[in-house]
């Protein structure tokens, strides 16, 4: 994944409060299910044009648009969006966590992703949080301002009784970012603090890391709540470069989880609905950022294959109430499409995934 770009929120905040609705919560028989949101779809986009080669056009999104053979592979309006709410709702997704990052309060920036929900009419159909993905020192406390702002927005997503829930990405990254490990853990503090001062809980703060023990020590040093992943796609069976199939790209993600509760530590357990960047291979620079070329990539999951996986890990989250506190579960995710995991509608399948997964919900596996 990478950075998308994004527009000021606070003024979206204000205007459309009115819109929202009473928060989808967990209960006893109810998991939080939410997915990903990745949105650098815009005009002329590298990551669009990634999925330009025929041998890639199994992937375009619903909204690609053929013009003699050249398709355009844009989400940022407003009616794409309506419809992507449209399709989420339909399918049983209670929440989307949006990546944003340093230049998402910008002004001047593109609209796309988050702007345009909280723009929507209908955005009550889904809640939404943040999936942040870093910033410097000296912006943090302006930031921290416009979290809470949104933290108070009735969609935003609430876990345990009230705590907006919060992803971290570069979880890594903090303590360069902020000087130390203890300037990074007081940074997290003060947004916990400001919170409270606002008159809300303050957020559960979910660590995405890349493996089990090393998210246990940053949950410790850094003061997080729980250990997640933006994406779960190798471990040491899984070096070579070639193709495995799903299934052990599922167990994968099942072993991580059990990993996570072996620390002690709270876990958000991360569904993987792919993973094959190879649309990205040409970019030498981009590869840098996986090791190099040599990651494995796995079969095109059946839609019935995601929807397993996800029931899977609503069971597990379940079976372990002491270690799944928030009784959440993140799907990686609803457009990473050149990356290889998404579950929205494309031009191939249809809703098919989606379906898939509302059957699964419906069931009462919820």
């Amino acid at each position: 994944m990478k950075k998308s770009k994004h527009v000021p929120l606070l003024s979206l905040v204000f205007s459309c409060l009115v819109f929202g609705s009473e928060a989808h919560s967990a209960t006893q028989d109810h998991v939080l299910v939410g997915a990903i949101r990745w949105d650098g779809w815009t005009k002329d986009s590298k990551w669009g044009n990634n999925l330009k080669p025929a041998q890639w056009n199994y992937r375009l999104p619903f909204y690609a648009k053929d013009s003699e053979g050249a398709f355009e592979v844009r989400s940022d309006s407003q009616e794409v969006m309506d419809k992507e709410i449209a399709y989420a709702s339909d399918a049983g997704l209670d929440y989307w966590a949006f990546d944003c990052g340093a230049d998402t309060f910008k002004d001047g920036a593109e609209k796309v992703g988050l702007p345009l929900y909280l723009s929507s009419k209908n955005r009550n159909r889904i809640n939404f949080c943040i999936l942040w993905l870093g910033t410097t020192k000296d912006l943090w406390p302006e930031t921290v301002r416009h979290f809470i702002e949104l933290f108070k927005d009735p969609n935003y997503q609430k876990v345990l009784g009230g705590r907006p829930l919060f992803y971290e990405y570069y979880v890594e990254e903090l303590a360069q970012k902020f000087g130390s490990v203890k300037d990074a853990k007081d940074a997290i503090e003060y947004l916990k603090t400001e919170s409270e001062k606002a008159g809300l809980k303050p957020p559960y703060m979910v660590a995405q890391v890349w493996n089990a023990q090393d998210g246990a020590k940053d949950v410790e040093s850094l003061g997080f709540d729980a250990i997640s992943a933006y994406s779960m796609s190798v471990d040491v069976s899984t070096l070579e470069q070639k193709e495995y199939p799903y299934s052990r790209l599922a167990k994968i993600n099942h072993d991580f989880w059990d990993a996570c509760r072996g620390t002690g530590k709270d876990v958000v357990p991360i569904v993987n609905a792919g993973w094959d960047v190879r649309p990205r291979w040409w970019d030498k620079e981009l590869m840098k950022a996986y090791t190099g070329e040599d990651r494995p990539w796995y079969t095109q999951a059946t839609p019935m294959e995601v929807a397993n996986n996800l029931k899977d890990a609503i069971e597990w989250t379940k079976d372990y109430p002491a270690a799944a506190k928030a009784r959440a579960v993140i799907i990686y995710a609803w457009n990473e499409t050149d990356e290889g995991g998404w579950i929205h509608p494309t031009l191939s399948e249809g809703t098919a995934r989606l379906d898939a997964i509302r059957a699964s919900i419906s069931s009462g596996l919820h």
